[in-house]
Formats: C-alpha cells, structure tokens, sequence
C-alpha cells in the first residue's frame, strides 16, 4: 500500500457484482474503499496516486477480531473490464489472495461514510 497515511471512507456495497461493477465504471476519489455485505475479512482501498491515474486498489484482509491488517493484493482495476474484475474479486473471496509471497502486514485508517464527511480530497 502506497498511501499508509491515508483515511478511508469505506462504503458497503451488497454484492461482488456491484463491486466489480463500481471499480470498472467510476473513478472514485483517492480516499474511498469498499467492502462486500456478508464478507468482513477484506477491503478493496484506493491506493491511486490520483483521481486522473488508473484506479489501483490495495486489496487488504482484516483479521477479526484482533483488528490486524495485511495487504494480499494490489490490482489495477482502471485497466479490468467487468469480467475479469469480477474474477479477481471472487478470487479474494475464495481466499486464494491470502497466501500470496509478498503479503504483508499494514496499517490503515478506516471510516464509515458518516465518520469520514467530506475531506479535502474529495472536495
């Protein structure tokens, strides 16, 4: 993850589908995240250096309850279609991120939409 002093506004979004619809069909502001109803283990962060580059996201599993956070992917959905964004994020789901050699712990700052407000960077 590039942007370890980030804030992240993390929105829940009902599906895998909605996701990987979401990341191919919208830039978002730098600070946004996503998680998948029903799936408290992993976040999709953006972690672009800026709303005109492609849309990269670190992809990070939480361990509950303990609160500890490693990053298992990085995936550059700014150049994915629908089907294969969709791919990637089943994959997450499956859990075949997990294991990857160059996962590694990292620290965030999660909010909820409501935490988070309006900041600077999405001003």
């Amino acid at each position: 993850m590039l942007h370890a002093d980030r804030v992240w506004s993390v929105s829940e979004v009902p599906s895998a589908e909605e996701l990987a619809e979401k990341l191919t069909g919208t830039t978002w502001c730098c600070c946004q995240g996503f998680r998948i109803a029903g799936q408290p283990h992993y976040v999709w962060l953006n972690d672009s250096t800026s709303e005109d580059g492609a849309q990269e996201y670190a992809v990070c599993r939480l361990e509950l309850p303990n609160g500890a956070m490693r990053q298992v992917e990085s995936i550059t959905f700014g150049w994915s279609d629908y089907p294969r964004a969709l791919e990637y994020i089943l994959a997450t789901l499956r859990g075949e991120d997990d294991q990857n050699d160059w996962a590694r712990s990292v620290t965030a700052t999660l909010q909820s939409p409501q935490e988070h407000g309006r900041c600077p960077l999405c001003a």
